[in-house]
């Protein structure tokens, strides 16, 4: 019989407690500033092929660097870079 009242008490007293504050809820966030370059250049056709190239020659696989560029009213993605990045020991 006492086991029946202390296991409602028991579940009361749980749902009667607030909720757990979390550490980040008070933390203040930095103010964050998006820079654009209006100078950021598109590589030619002929730029990237050679870029690829070069990479390849080398042994190393080809990573284009994207942007985005307001053109004739719609976004269109560009290449700005090329990087060579060492190619993956095990294939996925």
């Amino acid at each position: 019989m006492k086991k029946l009242f202390l296991v409602p008490a028991l579940l009361a007293g749980c749902a009667s407690s607030p909720p757990p504050q979390h550490v980040y809820a008070n933390v203040n966030v930095p103010a964050v500033q998006i820079v654009v370059d209006p100078r950021v250049q598109q590589m030619s056709r002929q730029e990237v092929i050679s870029a690829t190239q070069d990479c390849e020659t080398n042994g190393m696989r080809a990573v284009p660097i994207m942007s985005k560029r307001l053109i004739s009213g719609m976004m269109s993605d560009i290449i700005i870079d090329v990087q060579c990045m060492p190619k993956p020991k095990y294939p996925y």
